[in-house]
């Protein structure tokens, strides 16, 4: 099935030191209860979990390959605001269903870094929520090259994004001369929802840390939504080498 592409895990022999370049933060969901921000614009979605739920379990997969999908040109520099919303796609990827937003990666030749950012939702924790963001990378074949997990996300207080607005962030590195990767698609774990895939298959986003990591326990843990308000930011970077 040509969407199995989709589903497989990263490529054998990547060069992991220059394809994640994550940072582990697990202690940030002890910190998260503080800083949850409230959304200052009405949000294309239910703003109660129960109705974001419903809303999610009607949820139809738009199409069975990525080929399907609809892509959004980034640019080479700059900031694109996304909401994934009732409005947006949902696909079943490896970790179950999710909405998802879709981009073509800049065609330049030069090195660039896109840093996804997720703000928290209504009022402070533990009613607030925030959608938690995966980004899976795909070469021009569609097929997948990486896939970020939970435990690379970490917390950004208002202070540090333009607008005063908290939430996780993730952020990649991309170099056209070491990897020709040319999409990005954002989504989050069904099973953070509620709906576990119904088994393990290598190149899964839920990672044995993740499943610790993601142990409800008291108010540790920022509601999942299955919606959410996301920033995207493209800058460039120096290439490995370049003096």
């Amino acid at each position: 099935m040509v969407a199995s592409r989709f589903l497989s895990g990263t490529s054998p022999g990547l060069n992991l030191n220059y394809a994640i370049m994550w940072t582990s933060t697990r202690p940030l969901l002890l910190v998260a209860c503080c800083l949850t921000a409230c959304a200052t614009t009405p949000a294309p979605y239910p703003a109660s979990m129960a109705a974001r739920l419903a809303a999610y379990a009607g949820s139809a997969a738009c199409c069975e390959d990525p080929i399907g999908f609809s892509y959004t040109q980034l640019p080479e520099s700059g900031t694109v605001n996304v909401v994934i919303g009732r409005s947006s796609p949902a696909f079943e990827f490896q970790s179950g269903l999710s909405r998802f937003a879709a981009f073509r990666l800049p065609a330049g030749p030069g090195a660039f870094r896109v840093r996804v950012k997720s703000f928290f939702d209504g009022p402070d924790t533990p009613d607030g929520s925030v959608f938690y963001p995966v980004l899976a990378m795909m070469d021009d074949s569609f097929i997948v090259t990486r896939v970020s997990s939970l435990e690379n996300l970490r917390l950004e207080q208002a202070l540090a994004s333009p607008g005063g607005a908290s939430g996780f962030a993730v952020a990649a590195p991309f170099d056209p001369n070491i990897s020709p990767e040319r999409y990005l698609v954002v989504f989050t774990p069904a099973v953070l929802l509620g709906a576990a895939p119904a088994d393990h298959r290598d190149g899964d986003v839920l990672t044995a840390p993740s499943t610790v990591w993601m142990g409800r326990t008291g108010k540790a843990l920022v509601t999942p939504s299955p919606f959410g308000r996301l920033s995207i930011t493209i800058a460039p970077l120096a290439s490995p080498g370049a003096g």
